[in-house]
């Protein structure tokens, strides 16, 4: 697909739904195991982010909500999102992957793996430092990858 306009603050969204929803599903999980729901909530909106980014729940909250009412500015680069894709499959892997372990009674991993998922959203909020990118950069380096993609 090659470079395409994109505008990265729907990323940013995505970051601080996914990182509020973790930590506050946590939390609750403290008290209420039941919470730990949140887990395959959020594994099941990254893995429709990376599958179809076009009507994920972060990018219609951005553009109907947010942008709208002047409250998150556009930030649109240019640049191939398939990176961006693959990370939030591999976030969304990883919170399956946790989703099973806390069905299995296995809460302290699958917290684990959850705190491992906020803690690389934080980095790329935060630090614009994408480690699923520099995953993909090195898959397509290895000849892995590039999957056949379609437009974002």
């Amino acid at each position: 697909m090659g470079t395409v306009p994109f505008d990265r603050s729907v990323l940013k969204v995505s970051q601080v739904i996914l990182m509020t929803g973790l930590i506050v599903g946590y939390l609750v999980s403290l008290v209420r195991p039941l919470a730990a729901v949140a887990l395959p909530v959020f594994a099941v909106m990254m893995l429709h982010s990376a599958a179809v980014p076009s009507s994920s729940l972060p990018r219609q909250v951005y553009l109907r909500w947010l942008k709208p009412r002047g409250l998150v500015r556009p930030r649109v680069v240019v640049e191939d999102p398939a990176p961006h894709r693959f990370a939030a499959l591999v976030g969304g892997v990883f919170l399956a992957a946790a989703s099973l372990l806390a069905l299995a009674g296995l809460s302290l991993a699958a917290w684990t793996l959850g705190w491992i998922v906020v803690g690389l959203a934080f980095l790329n909020f935060a630090f614009d430092l994408c480690v699923g990118c520099i995953m993909y950069a090195q898959l397509v380096r290895l000849g892995v990858l590039p999957l056949r993609r379609s437009a974002a």
